[in-house]
């Protein structure tokens, strides 16, 4: 199989899976592509290395690669190197024995290699994604009690509370979904994203992070993934290519992952239209006596196109984790974070097509104010999976691909 040059980030990242910086991994030895055109989503590849090079080396027989878990960090990293092992004859043995506890205690300091929990969670994309689109799923269910209680006979309609809680959850969204974005277009060196967002701040506001140390930025960043002699982190000597974290570009439209997640951008960019219009007084009369027409347009249709984009988007996700496009993954949690956005996508694109009719039939309106509610608890629910989700490192498959 040849690799893909839009694959070959995601193919380096199995050297941080393995943990085994001197086993050779080259060629997959199975792949799982759940759609003919796109990239594969999940792969298996062996031991490349000559039988003469293993020799001192731990045996490796496999690593399994998924785009998801590529995308969303959870490769364990590579153990910290301090220090060589000290030569024989070269009097550097002393030394070296003297400093040995303290290096030993950086280590346990820094992490615990065996600790499957992800650690500087503050500089991690995929946390801060879940934790927007769970603060957004709870604005938007205090957005339907707002709503629905009213219908129930319970409290009083609060039409400005109603709007502005809308209008704060679809741009937490329209935020959640941007960093999705960001997340996929930066898959396999997401751990420049810390050092590119406080550059970022800091030329923002002309000043430096007292966190960060002086003439510290993502430049700074790209060269520690390098190894001596200019080498990539792989220790190819050919990596000429400096990574850079991108904040906008276009990734590869063969990969679902990024796919998925440039539709979810447009899709929460369209549906934050219809949180904007419907503020007090952007459109003349609304909500009990609007134009029509203006409202058809700028108010329902962004919510019934935002909300397909949503479903598309969140197939694709679940597809993504498949073995095969019709095949679901029960065992994998990115399926059913997959699986509930669907439910809560399925929820607010109901809610804009039966708006439609809204003015004319309570029914209708009753209906697709409920959608709204019961969308919302289906998107906590997935948002919260997520959470759980990038809280952890993968863990090694205990068989290979089927």
């Amino acid at each position: 199989m040849v690799a893909h040059k839009g694959n070959k980030r995601h193919i380096e990242a199995i050297s941080h899976y393995t943990n085994e910086p001197g086993v050779s991994i080259r060629h997959p030895r199975k792949v799982v592509r759940p759609l003919p055109f796109f990239h594969p989503t999940r792969a298996v590849f062996a031991d490349n290395a000559p039988l003469g090079e293993r020799a001192g080396l731990q045996r490796v027989t496999s690593a399994h690669w998924s785009s998801r878990a590529s995308r969303k960090n959870r490769y364990p990293r590579r153990p910290i190197r301090l220090t060589k092992a000290p030569i024989p004859g070269d009097g550097t043995e002393g030394t070296i024995a003297s400093t040995h506890k303290d290096i030993i205690l950086i280590e346990q300091r820094v992490r615990h290699s065996e600790s499957q929990f992800k650690v500087h969670l503050t500089w991690d994309i995929s946390f801060w994604v879940a934790v927007i689109f769970v603060l957004g799923s709870t604005v938007w269910i205090v957005n339907g009690f707002f709503l629905f209680l009213p219908l129930v006979h319970i409290g009083s309609n609060d039409f400005p509370a109603s709007a502005w809680t809308a209008f704060v959850g679809g741009t937490l969204f329209e935020v959640g979904s941007y960093l999705m974005y960001v997340e996929a277009l930066n898959a396999g060196h997401e751990e420049l994203f810390g050092p590119a967002l406080r550059e970022l701040l800091g030329r923002a506001s002309r000043t430096v992070s007292t966190d960060t140390p002086p003439g510290f930025d993502s430049a700074n960043a790209e060269k520690s993934l390098r190894g001596p002699g200019g080498s990539d982190r792989h220790g190819d000597s050919r990596g000429l290519r400096r990574l850079k974290f991108r904040w906008i570009g276009i990734g590869s439209w063969r990969e679902l992952g990024f796919l998925a997640c440039f539709i979810q951008m447009l899709a929460a960019t369209i549906f934050w239209v219809s949180t904007i219009t419907s503020l007090p007084n952007v459109i003349s009369g609304f909500p009990e006596d609007p134009p029509t027409a203006v409202t058809d347009v700028f108010y329902w249709s962004p919510q019934v196109v935002g909300g397909w984009g949503f479903i598309i988007s969140s197939a694709l996700l679940m597809m993504e984790v498949q073995k095969k496009w019709w095949l679901p993954n029960l065992r994998s949690m990115g399926w059913h974070i997959g699986l509930w956005n669907l439910v809560g996508a399925i929820g607010f694109t109901l809610c804009g097509a039966l708006g439609y009719a809204s003015l004319t039939s309570s029914g209708a309106n009753y209906e697709s104010i409920l959608a709204t509610f019961w969308g919302s608890w289906a998107f906590l629910i997935g948002s919260l999976i997520q959470l759980w989700e990038t809280l952890w490192r993968e863990d090694p498959p205990k068989q290979d691909l089927q």
